[in-house]
């Protein structure tokens, strides 16, 4: 829209009579002072869209030339933030205005392009509120959608692009949700679900925008599924494609890893060869000697990957580079039985824990590592009855962490020999003796005798059961099948009323429980558990059940007695008189009557107050008979220390294959 011309606030001459002279006059110069002020509306407009286009061709070059679009910085970031200045600036002192809508989309873009993404949400949140019908809605949804996925609202984010799919279903941007949606998945390292969004991204061709940088996740993707052959695959087709620069660096880089993953070590070889140029123009010289020593570990050369590992040059050990040098270290160095060394290098891989390759093991074989070493040290100055422990504590770790079952053979015989032993390390250390030699050193004669042993001293405990058992089973089968058991005895012990007692308490919780109230099947369930943990030999069932949650019947007569002045009964030691309320007419309203003045339902005489005692109002002469002492405080009833159970550690012995 231009600018009135001056011209046009001119009347034309003889169009009005000489009596509205000076109204013409007025008007004239009305719209001559308007014309101005729309032009600086159109002008605030321009200036902040100028400043946005120049940012944005800075990202365009990149763009064209297969780069990824840089952080904006120095004038490009300067120029998003006069956009943003400017467009405020028209928001501001011109509300209400055509451009208004313009003006916050262009802020809204301008935030998210800063990385400023809750900034750019609540702009786009102003947009759809006040302009639900706008014409940048198509952009702006994706853009939404964008942001949340970026400060990690996955859920909303989807939203948005579910918005967006059913409003616009041919829209521009529909071909980026493939995209969108395979980012969300790649940050939630759903691999599977990324690795199709991907594909089905890349098979729109020429009209995928973000083709090449794409076709380097999915190989990631598919890196981390083990599907090297088909990561070779995309990466090839992509580097047809890129021209020389940091993106086909990364795909080259990756494609020799997958190649020596693939089995195909000469081709990684030729590949990773010619990078050295490459490598140092992008500082990522570490990343290539990673690799190189990756492809002297797959052909058999150990020592000579750890040898360049560690000479590596300080400068090239960034910090992602330095945990997988650590955490490759760590592993080489615990084969060679390094254990302390082994040790600080899995401490340093896990201060980037989210760049390894197999995160948990390093995890779990650090925390053996630190349980073996503290029983190493503890071990020097233990007492007799801490031995066997101890040394049950190193076995585990000998055998499913260190990959050595004939010295966590050793250890588990030291620890069930010990005379010191208890009967739960003994029967975990049998048990594990007979894991190392019937699972991995494959010695049916010796596995049998231990499990001979260990039944014929432990018949009761858990390993026992399952190392007898004939078709194998987890720990988990077997207190299934006890807890069956112990519940079976259990109701055969009770007499015929107590048992319709149990039935008609478990049927009415049950028509409680479909009525809405939080108990039914659970009820039972507690009550189930409540029979199984009471052994019926040594503590018989009661004479009389008593529901759970509910009150005794003799102990509920007695209070009720007790609160009726009943003569004859006196409350029980824990039966204390409830206190007074904060004054006698107070306490006889709550206890006595009810708020209209009718008698309470609760007792069914009025108590008595005594008179009140201290000095009379204005008086200070003492009054009625002299104030009894003040009732303590009732104590809340300290819960019932739980006895111990016995065999309570038999849940954590091992199920198949898990630590004894």
């Amino acid at each position: 829209m231009e600018c009135p011309p001056e011209a046009s606030a001119r009347p034309a001459q003889g169009t009005f009579g000489s009596r509205s002279g000076a109204a013409l006059l007025a008007l004239t110069l009305v719209l001559a002072a308007l014309a101005p002020a729309g032009c600086a509306k159109y002008n605030t407009y321009f200036n902040a869209k100028k400043a946005f286009d120049s940012a944005e061709r800075v990202r365009e070059d990149a763009v064209r030339r297969n780069q990824d679009p840089p952080k904006p910085n120095g004038t490009q970031k300067t120029d998003y933030e006069t956009a943003i200045a400017k467009a405020q600036k028209l928001l501001d002192e011109y509300p209400g205005h055509s451009l208004s809508d313009d003006a916050l989309f262009l802020r809204a873009k301008a935030y998210y392009r800063l990385e400023s993404y809750r900034m750019s949400i609540r702009q786009f949140d102003l947009l759809f509120q006040n302009f639900p019908a706008t014409e940048y809605l198509e952009e702006s949804l994706y853009l939404q959608a964008l942001n949340h996925l970026l400060i990690g609202a996955l859920d909303r984010s989807q939203d948005y692009l579910g918005q967006l799919a059913r409003a616009f279903p041919d829209s521009r941007f529909q071909s980026e949700v493939d995209r969108v949606s395979g980012d969300n998945s790649f940050a939630l390292e759903d691999w599977e679900a990324a690795r199709g969004a991907y594909s089905r991204y890349l098979a729109l061709g020429d009209r995928a925008g973000e083709r090449d940088r794409v076709a380097l996740k999915l190989a990631e993707c598919l890196w981390e599924l083990e599907r090297y052959a088909e990561a070779d695959t995309v990466l090839g087709d992509m580097l047809e494609r890129v021209p020389p620069g940091e993106l086909a660096f990364r795909g080259e880089l990756l494609r020799g890893r997958a190649l020596v993953r693939a089995g195909d070590p000469e081709a990684a070889d030729d590949l990773l060869g010619g990078l050295d140029q490459a490598a140092a123009f992008h500082k990522a010289e570490g990343e290539l000697a990673l690799a190189r020593g990756e492809l002297l570990a797959a052909r058999g050369k150990v020592d000579d990957a750890a040898t360049l590992l560690e000479s590596m040059p300080v400068e090239w050990l960034t910090p992602v580079v330095k945990a997988r040098v650590a955490d490759l270290l760590g592993y080489r160095l615990l084969t060679r039985q390094d254990y302390a060394e082994a040790h600080e290098q899995f401490k340093i891989a896990l201060g980037q824990k989210d760049k390894l390759e197999d995160p948990d093991r390093t995890r779990s074989l650090n925390d053996q590592l630190k349980e073996y070493l503290a029983a190493e040290t503890d071990l020097a100055a233990a007492k007799a009855d801490r031995v066997p422990r101890l040394k049950l504590l190193q076995a585990n770790a000998m055998l499913f962490g260190f990959d050595r079952p004939a010295r966590a053979a050793d250890l588990y015989g030291e620890a069930a020999a010990d005379s010191a032993a208890d009967s739960l390390v003994a029967a975990r250390a049998l048990y594990g003796l007979w894991l190392a030699h019937s699972r991995r050193l494959d010695n049916p004669d010796s596995a049998q005798a231990i499990a001979d042993e260990l039944t014929a001293r432990f018949p009761g405990s858990a390993q026992a059961r399952e190392v007898g058992a004939p078709d194998g089973g987890t720990l988990l089968d077997f207190l299934l099948v006890e807890r069956a058991e112990v519940q079976e005895l259990n109701y055969a012990a009770l007499s015929d009323d107590e048992r319709s007692k149990l039935e008609e308490e478990t049927t009415t919780s049950a028509d409680a429980g479909e009525a809405g109230r939080p108990f039914g099947r659970s009820a039972a369930r507690r009550r189930m558990i409540y029979m199984a943990r009471r052994d019926p030999l040594v503590f018989p069932p009661p004479e009389v059940v008593i529901p759970i949650g509910g009150q005794h019947p003799e102990s509920e007569a007695a209070r009720a007695a007790a609160r009726s002045g009943s003569p004859g009964v006196e409350p029980g030691p824990d039966q204390g008189v409830a206190p007074p309320g904060p004054g006698a007419e107070g306490g006889a309203a709550a206890e006595g009557t009810a708020p209209d003045g009718s008698g309470s339902g609760t007792d069914p005489e009025p108590r008595v107050q005594p008179a009140p005692s201290g000095p009379a109002p204005g008086t200070g002469e003492p009054q009625g008979s002299p104030e009894p002492a003040k009732p303590e405080e009732k104590e809340e009833p300290k819960k019932p220390a739980r006895e111990r159970d016995p065999n309570w550690d038999r849940l954590r012995s091992p199920g198949t294959g898990s630590r004894p």
